[in-house]
């Protein structure tokens, strides 16, 4: 698939007039920024409208849980017609309040033992509660020192359930005063009296001598949501954060309104986050890793880990020569309204255009500049409103890719495919994108449009 440059003609400008609402018809009188300063040049104008495209999705091993990742998802997507499920279940060990360990006084009566879990004061899908239940793991070799797949479940005992609770999202303004002392937003889990009860009976010569000797006792927590209630709330959690920790609340023979803290240790406390996709019966699920030598006409993106797009641009090594003034890929999203839940599930707040190397190894378009300090306003990828008429809002995304073009023209670097993906500061996200792809019906089609001269 080659490039056919041509000059902006009656033609042309009618398909400008069609791309209208898409953001493409920018005006062919070419502003100072695009216009090389001589009066004799040629300049052109172009629409390429065959890119391939095709929807992927793979396990990313790059992205671990535990060790020094502390953020994680916990909660529930299930009713999400168009890119299915989505469920994230929490692991976590805490320590003791200190060595040789013991209650206050004697004649201990447990009032209640609360789980506290840190939780950003943002979420994704609905503000509503979902179920969670609480049990103790029996995972082996639970270790801080150790990075886990998001794809493995960890080990727990379903016939150890010690909690459960409905939890909803946290705001800014939800802090907690206990006992006159203010602890940042975070989640609140009651656990059973009976687990109160056995936390009583340990010793500071036995379980309570230490933290190891603590978790071989207590393996760890598993916080496992409910999968099956239809849920659409998703939460995102730090265990390093709003001070993690299990409360035992009592009282003594002598004294009222006591507590000890089993808090989270960022470095000693195993973690881990399990999280996993399910698109079966979804609209998404005909159309991923297909290979259909033609594309796919539409493009789907989910943030990491999830689905990704590889775009195929055309040959251009046969392009005469030229300055590529501006060359802009853009994407269009397909709203799908209610139906789809696009009321609910929102899209990616930036896409990232990346280049293969390799098979399967990425570098940044030199379009994006320096990775530690890239040229965003001009490489562009953030969403953009361009209609918002109620839940039927269109969004686009918009990429400045003329370097990267320039370089392939002459021959400098390879024109490999490049890949689409949504991009988050969080190793997990949720966010999702349904867009025009390569084959789709203009104007909602992905396109690239180069601006050049000839010389």
């Amino acid at each position: 698939m080659k490039i056919q440059f041509r000059t902006l003609g009656f033609a042309a400008t009618c398909l400008a007039a069609l791309y209208a609402f898409t953001g493409c018809n920018e005006a062919t009188v070419l502003g100072k920024e695009l216009i090389p300063g001589s009066d004799k040049v040629v300049v052109k104008d172009t629409t390429i409208n065959n890119l391939k495209t095709h929807n992927i999705f793979r396990t990313d091993s790059s992205i671990r849980t535990g060790g020094g990742y502390y953020t994680g998802v916990l909660g529930t997507i299930g009713g999400d017609p168009i890119f299915g499920k989505s469920h994230g279940f929490l692991y976590t060990q805490l320590g003791l309040p200190k060595s040789e360990f013991t209650f206050q006084g004697t004649g201990w009566v447990l009032d209640s033992v609360v789980l506290y879990i840190g939780c950003d004061t943002t979420w994704y899908g609905a503000n509503a509660g979902f179920k969670v239940d609480v049990y103790r793991m029996n995972e082996t070799n639970f270790k801080i020192d150790t990075n886990y797949l998001y794809t493995k479940p960890r080990s727990y005992d379903p016939s150890k359930k010690i909690g459960t609770a409905t939890i909803y999202p946290v705001y800014p303004k939800d802090s907690l005063s206990i006992y006159g002392v203010k602890y940042a937003p975070q989640l609140r889990i009651p656990l059973s009296a009976a687990f109160g009860q056995e936390l009583f009976q340990q010793r500071a010569d036995g379980a309570f001598k230490n933290d190891s000797a603590f978790r071989i006792w207590l393996n760890g927590l598993a916080i496992v949501p409910d999968t099956t209630m239809g849920a659409n709330t998703m939460l995102y959690t730090n265990l390093n954060s709003g001070d993690t920790r299990l409360t035992v609340y009592y009282k003594n023979s002598e004294k009222d309104s006591l507590m000890e803290n089993f808090k989270f240790d960022a470095y000693g406390s195993a973690h881990a986050n399990y999280f996993v996709r399910n698109y079966t019966g979804t609209e998404v699920a005909n159309l991923l890793n297909t290979g259909n030598p033609a594309g796919d006409n539409v493009v789907y993106i989910q943030e990491a880990p999830g689905i990704y797009t590889n775009i195929t641009l055309p040959d251009i090594a046969e392009v005469p020569n030229a300055v590529i003034n501006k060359a802009e890929l853009v994407i269009t999203e397909i709203n799908s309204g209610s139906t789809g839940r696009d009321d609910l599930f929102t899209e990616p707040s930036r896409l990232m255009l990346r280049r293969y190397i390799t098979h399967d190894s990425l570098s940044f378009l030199f379009d994006y500049g320096n990775p530690q300090s890239p040229e965003l306003a001009y490489f562009g990828g953030n969403k953009t409103v361009i209609s918002d008429l109620g839940p039927y809002k269109v969004v686009q995304y918009k990429f400045n890719i003329a370097r990267h073009l320039q370089l392939a023209q002459q021959k400098k670097i390879e024109n490999s495919v490049l890949r689409l993906e949504g991009w988050s500061s969080r190793m997990i996200d949720l966010p999702r994108l349904k867009a025009g792809g390569g084959s789709a019906t203009p104007p909602a089609n992905v396109k690239l449009r180069i601006i050049y001269t000839e010389l």
